[in-house]
């Protein structure tokens, strides 16, 4: 049988986990064309309760635009023009499409096996402030011809682009006057996010309802996982499910990651319980060493001291006195540069007080290493 267990892409029917309170706050949102800002950390099911949601209104098209790691105001106005321009859903909507986003020259191949349109586009860089500005006027226009719900996705990498307050201005004085087009912004960097929609500094203050998007408690996520193991004559035990909560394995895709690992370890007619988690990790490893083994090559003398140390006290304050023993790093000064390094690079996130690493697998790795 088929393992059940999915992980590292948006997930939708038997694979999905409902949240009935947040969908139904997502619906009402957008149907009220409302905007609507989602905050959550990695893996924790943002992109697929959004798009499930957005999916399931009808007489509407999702227009989803990935801003991930986005480096400049041209780039935000090219990846919102060609996530327009492929929608192509309703009949005519293509050629309309090309014909809203003519500023931006676009040319477009198709693939000759699945006819998957592959759209090109050019941007004037001098001029890349007025084409984002083109290029939401024309999202309104597409509106109004076509209904629209639209996903910005990693929006708080907005913030890495040239002048990024100048972005924001320009994009929060367009939306505003956008009427009943809905758009939700979905973010994985807490503070980035809640900088931009929190601080009152920003265009975009209050511009949003906040759905801060937490992870499934075990025991709502539970019934679910076990449906799973059962489904191919496994059972689990009891404890099973408090033990990998135990190893700091919480949020969704993580925990179904684990699963899926515990599913290849384990036989039908198997009991799944703690000691076939250690199996279950061994194959995680294998899968996954050299990228591990790479980042640590990759990291600093006192960045390594301090991510190992993450893992050992638990990440809660980073210059106690127990942090700089176990790290063996005296100066704050010197801890502060290599977490707000590990910080940049996506390794570890503030959650609340506290500094987490983003992998759980790779922190379970490195609690039994002898990297210090």
């Amino acid at each position: 049988m088929k393992n059940p267990f999915t992980f590292g892409r948006v997930v939708d029917g038997e694979d999905y986990c409902p949240r009935p309170e947040q969908e139904d706050l997502l619906t009402q949102s957008i149907r009220s064309g409302n905007n609507v800002a989602v905050i959550g950390q990695r893996r924790v099911g943002k992109t697929s309760i959004i798009l499930r949601t957005a999916n399931a209104l009808t007489g509407t098209h999702l227009l989803y635009v990935d801003l991930l790691a986005v480096n400049s105001v041209a780039e935000i106005g090219e990846r919102i023009g060609r996530a327009y321009i492929k929608l192509g859903h309703a009949e005519g909507f293509f050629q309309r499409a090309i014909q809203l986003f003519a500023k931006l020259r676009p040319s477009v191949s198709f693939d000759p096996l699945t006819g998957t349109p592959s759209v090109g586009l050019s941007v004037d860089r001098s001029q890349s402030m007025q084409t984002l500005e083109d290029v939401l006027d024309q999202l309104l226009e597409g509106h109004k011809r076509e209904p629209l719900v639209v996903v910005f996705d990693e929006f708080q990498d907005v913030l890495r682009v040239e002048d990024p307050q100048k972005a924001l201005a320009l994009m929060r004085g367009k939306i505003q006057h956008h009427g009943d087009l809905p758009y939700v912004f979905s973010g994985s960097i807490r503070n980035k996010m809640r900088t931009i929609f929190n601080d009152p500094d920003s265009a975009f203050f209050k511009s949003a309802i906040t759905l801060e998007l937490e992870p499934l408690y075990i025991e709502q996520f539970e019934s679910f996982l076990r449906k799973h193991f059962e489904s191919g004559n496994r059972s689990t035990d009891p404890n099973l499910f408090q033990a990998i909560a135990d190893l700091g394995i919480q949020i969704t895709g993580d925990v179904q990651q684990l699963c899926w690992a515990l599913w290849e370890a384990s036989e039908p007619g198997d009991v799944v319980d703690k000691s076939t988690i250690t199996k279950a990790l061994e194959r995680i490893f294998t899968l996954e060493q050299i990228s591990y083994e790479d980042t640590v090559s990759e990291l600093t003398d006192v960045q390594r001291r301090c991510l190992v140390s993450l893992v050992k006290t638990g990440g809660q304050s980073i210059h106690s006195k127990l942090f700089k023993e176990t790290s063996g790093v005296a100066q704050s000064s010197s801890i502060t540069k290599a977490v707000n390094r590990l910080l940049e690079r996506r390794i570890v996130y503030k959650y609340r007080k506290n500094y987490q690493v983003a992998n759980p697998f790779f922190a379970v790795w490195l609690s039994q290493k002898d990297y210090l």
